[in-house]
């Protein structure tokens, strides 16, 4: 039950900050031993637009979730900028934590530890997981970093796991019921924001805590369901980042855009209501 073979692209991989110097070393070295995955090997596979999905358990429990995979690529499409990702993604899924760590360590050592995981190189995108309490989250979270790296170039730290953070809740959850939403509205009353420009400085993902994603989140919120503008904007600089064009940081263009941005994101969070 191998992954697909590929040779992982170092700077893209370090760009996005996910794995050291020595993991990125070891995933050379691991990644020519994987044979091409074999489909009588996995007791269950389903399609479910762009991903390949493949079990060590039946999936008929988990059939929402696979549907749900489809519609995530046709919710992002508006961010995303194409239509469809240049080559599938392989998504792994394992019934038993033993299993998966046994699974990463085989074909991946030296992976951090972690309940999922999205995996990039010079190949396929590759995103593993296994089943917990947060199973369905976490695949969801995974897969649209998965989509992003599918079809956009450079996403920057913050903003590739704000809009991850946004779309790993389930679809009818993600406009109000994040469990981030209750502390940012709070926060807001109280005219507190968080600073765009403190997220754009922050270059691994282990400088992010619980408080940087839900900021993350936050700043991803508000561009979805603010003004107009600020949606606009954000995806004309991931068309800009993916082109390579030059361009200036997000917060710089939105302030550009929206001279009284930070008394919009409280005036946003403030009257966020059903």
């Amino acid at each position: 039950m191998p992954p697909p073979r590929q040779q992982p692209d170092i700077q893209r991989l370090r760009r996005q900050n996910r794995l050291s110097l020595a993991v990125l070393l070891l995933l050379i070295i691991a990644s020519p031993r994987a044979a091409e995955c074999g489909a009588a090997e996995w007791p269950d596979q389903r399609t479910a637009g762009p991903f390949l999905c493949h079990a060590d358990f039946s999936l008929a429990d988990n059939q929402n979730l696979v549907s749900e995979l489809a519609q995530l690529q046709r919710d992002l499409r508006p961010i995303l900028g194409r239509g469809e990702p240049d080559e599938p993604i392989h998504l792994f899924l394992f019934a038993e934590k033993a299993t998966y760590q046994a699974y990463l360590k085989q074909y991946f050592p030296g992976v951090p530890d972690r309940r999922a995981l999205f995996v990039k190189g010079r190949g396929p995108g590759m995103v593993f997981a296994h089943r917990n309490a947060d199973f369905e989250v976490d695949v969801r979270h995974e897969c649209t970093h998965a989509l992003l790296h599918a079809t956009r170039r450079d996403v920057p730290l913050w903003l590739d796991e704000g809009l991850a953070e946004y779309f790993e809740a389930p679809p009818a959850e993600r406009s109000f019921d994040n469990p981030h939403m209750r502390l940012v509205r709070w926060s807001a009353r109280l005219g507190r924001f968080p600073r765009m420009e403190t997220l754009e400085a922050l270059d691994n993902v282990e400088a992010m805590g619980r408080g940087e994603y839900r900021d993350a989140w936050a700043w991803v919120h508000f561009m979805l369901h603010g003004p107009p503008a600020a949606r606009g904007e954000m995806i004309a600089y991931l068309d800009d980042l993916t082109a390579q064009r030059a361009t200036a940081p997000l917060s710089a263009r939105l302030r550009a855009r929206l001279p009284e941005l930070d008394r919009q994101f409280l005036d946003h969070f403030r009257m966020w209501v059903r």
